[in-house]
């Protein structure tokens, strides 16, 4: 049986929907994977969250003390040893310790610094800095700060490419609208009262939930050139078609960033505060300032003011775009199959730019090139077309294998629905110290209920026994096969 991921999070009228939506983007990546994954969740949050209650994914409906929920999940789940991701503002230190019984790892999502947790390993994509967690978490916690761990959809990043040549300073004749599943209050109707104060003669999308609190009136206002859509299956294509927006500073706000939607981010929550002045500090948005003290002509001005200017939008969408990649998921993957390993000496995290020359060295040594199925030894030109198609591309994952702080080696998964094909580079310094071994067992980590595929020649000796130890059989000539686990 597959291994197990459960997530705790919940959602409603009261809190919105973040939380459960960013849960679900992380928990796709899972199921991709092949793990098997669950929701232990209220049942106010089954019934609000539209995309969570027709899931595939299991659910357990909690409720009760913090006691009284450890012990439900761990009466349905324990004897699978899960992995445990919490992201909640409720549960904190308190509620993982009861949870350490029955979860191999607990991995806690947060955005407020503000209380203990008990976690192997914490993602904080609002935070600048590991260092508001240095007295909240255990010694051995390992701590993901910033907005490249912002939880988005794997869609967002294959619409990149159609939304980011639209953001070239063209005038706007799309606004989009979006405050979250619930918007308890009714920031939808400032926002649409701004655009009518500014005359705007295009096109107005609007985004709520089938639970808003105020979802009758809006409707009521959406006639003409007002699009209403609830509970959107269609949000990164609504994102990429968009001009400009008025939104709220939860899990939306990155998703906006990552195609690059210039914003002006209005906080409708104390938790948000963080998050949109950071984005303002990197020029991807304007902050407007809380709602509760935001007039209508306030928003309107703001509104106007960035209408007019092309240049300002066309900057705050290169700031946006590059502020958020959109391959958050795949880092925090990285780091959770490292922890999950459990290898003191070696680590995977995603490439980046900064490691495209280190790389093309490692390409070019002839270590590298002997039993590579092209021999030829890549031109600088040729490597740069390469590393840039590969940071770009939903279906690779290129990680860097690093050991006491420095770069080992690579490890890449090519991605099918069917299965995936793995492939290992150590630099010589480091062979025969175990680092092309922890890479495979990271690989297997990170899809342990898929096929794993694999490429070595005959004529690699060394190759052939890693992988043969690594569960991997011969099939024909150079093809190598590891069934899931």
């Amino acid at each position: 049986m597959a291994p197990l991921v459960v997530f705790r999070a919940d959602g409603g009228p009261s809190t919105g929907g973040g939380h459960v939506m960013r849960c679900l983007a992380l928990a796709s990546a899972f199921a991709a994977g092949g793990y098997r994954v669950a929701f232990a969740s209220t049942a106010e949050t089954f019934k609000s969250i539209a995309p969570l209650a027709n899931s595939n994914f299991e659910k357990l409906h909690v409720s009760g003390t913090l006691e009284e929920e450890a012990r439900q999940i761990a009466d349905k789940w324990a004897s699978e040893s899960p992995w445990l991701i919490v992201d909640h503002y409720g549960r904190d230190a308190d509620f993982e310790r009861r949870c350490r019984s029955f979860a191999k790892r607990i991995i806690v999502i947060n955005d407020l610094a503000d209380r203990n947790h008990d976690a192997d390993v914490l993602f904080d994509s609002g935070a600048d800095s590991a260092i508001r967690y240095k007295n909240l978490v255990p010694a051995a916690c390992r701590v993901f700060t910033g907005p490249s761990y912002a939880i988005v959809h794997p869609d967002f990043l294959l619409a990149r490419k159609a939304a980011l040549p639209r953001r070239d300073g063209r005038s706007v004749t799309r606004i989009l609208v979006t405050f979250g599943q619930m918007d308890p209050g009714n920031a939808t109707a400032l926002a649409l009262d701004a655009i009518e104060a500014c005359d705007f003669g295009g096109a107005v999308d609007v985004v709520l939930g089938q639970s808003a609190l105020h979802l009758a009136a809006i409707r009521r206002r959406a006639k003409h050139k007002i699009n209403l859509h609830v509970n959107a299956s269609n949000m990164p294509a609504l994102i990429a078609t968009s001009d400009l927006s008025l939104g709220a500073g939860g899990v939306t706000a990155f998703e906006r960033c990552c195609l690059g939607l210039p914003s002006i981010a209005v906080e409708i929550a104390d938790n948000q505060r963080g998050l949109i002045a950071l984005l303002a500090a990197k020029g991807s948005a304007v902050a407007a300032g809380a709602q509760d003290a935001l007039t209508k002509e306030q928003l309107a001005a703001e509104l106007s003011e960035l209408l007019k200017d092309n240049g300002r939008r066309k900057a705050m969408s290169d700031a946006a775009a590059a502020l958020v990649d959109g391959r958050g998921v795949d880092r925090m993957m990285a780091a959770i199959a490292s922890d999950v390993v459990a290898n003191e000496v070696v680590t995977a995290r995603l490439a980046e730019a900064v490691d495209e020359a280190w790389l093309l060295v490692l390409q070019q040594k002839p270590e590298t090139r002997r039993y590579a199925n092209d021999s030829a030894i890549p031109t600088a030109e040729g490597h740069r077309i390469w590393f840039a198609e590969t940071l770009s591309n939903p279906d690779r994952l290129l990680m860097i294998l690093e050991a006491a702080g420095k770069r080992t080696g690579i490890l890449r998964l090519d991605r099918s629905p069917e299965a995936d094909l793995v492939s290992i580079a150590i630099d010589p310094e480091f062979y025969r110290k175990g680092i092309a071994q922890a890479g495979l067992d990271i690989a297997s980590a990170l899809s342990p209920g898929k096929v794993l595929n694999a490429q070595v020649h005959a004529e690699n000796a060394a190759s052939m026994a890693l992988f043969s130890k690594a569960g991997y059989r011969h099939i024909d000539g150079i093809n190598y096969k590891r069934q899931p686990t």
